[in-house]
């Protein structure tokens, strides 16, 4: 995210345009993963309303989270003033997050919402989906439901046979 610069919004590009990660998390040894990632959840018109309202209020630069010289923000500083912003509301120290649990939020969610996993290996940019199966961490109420689902369908399967040989 610290790494994006303006060129690498690509609106356009694909039903929900596409951020071009050039310098995206790798694993220790690894070196980063570039990838294209969709722009989901309405992240288009947030950055359109950054780019238009905020951006131009920073030095001129291709980097897009400029600091007050134009340069890339850094890390530390992304995650000091989200703290900073938590902070702000009041919100008690276990309420604190990180980038990197935002990633975390991020595989959750949409493995939540029914994403196949596979997909979410690519967003975030993974070598293999055990380590995807790592960052996904479903609610209770989400465990609940899917047995509920599933024996409300093997009970309704059940049924049916039932009642075709009768």
């Amino acid at each position: 995210m610290s790494l994006l610069d303006r060129p690498d919004l690509h609106f356009t590009r694909g039903p929900f345009g596409k951020l071009h990660v050039r310098f995206g998390k790798g694993a220790r040894t690894s070196g980063p993963r570039p990838r294209w990632v969709p722009m989901l959840d309405g992240l288009d018109l947030v950055l359109r309303w950054f780019l238009d309202d905020v951006r131009g209020k920073f030095p001129d630069s291709p980097v897009l989270f400029a600091d007050e010289s134009g340069g890339s923000l850094h890390r530390g500083t992304i995650r000091n003033r989200l703290r900073h912003l938590v902070e702000l509301e009041g919100r008690p120290a276990t309420d604190r997050f990180s980038p990197h649990a935002l990633r975390r939020a991020c595989a959750t969610h949409n493995y939540e919402r029914g994403v196949d996993v596979v997909a979410i290996q690519q967003l975030l940019g993974h070598w293999t989906v055990s380590s995807t199966t790592r960052y996904v961490r479903p609610s209770a109420t989400f465990i609940e439901d899917a047995y509920r689902r599933a024996v409300t369908t093997t009970l309704g399967e059940l049924t049916a046979e039932r009642d075709s040989f009768a």
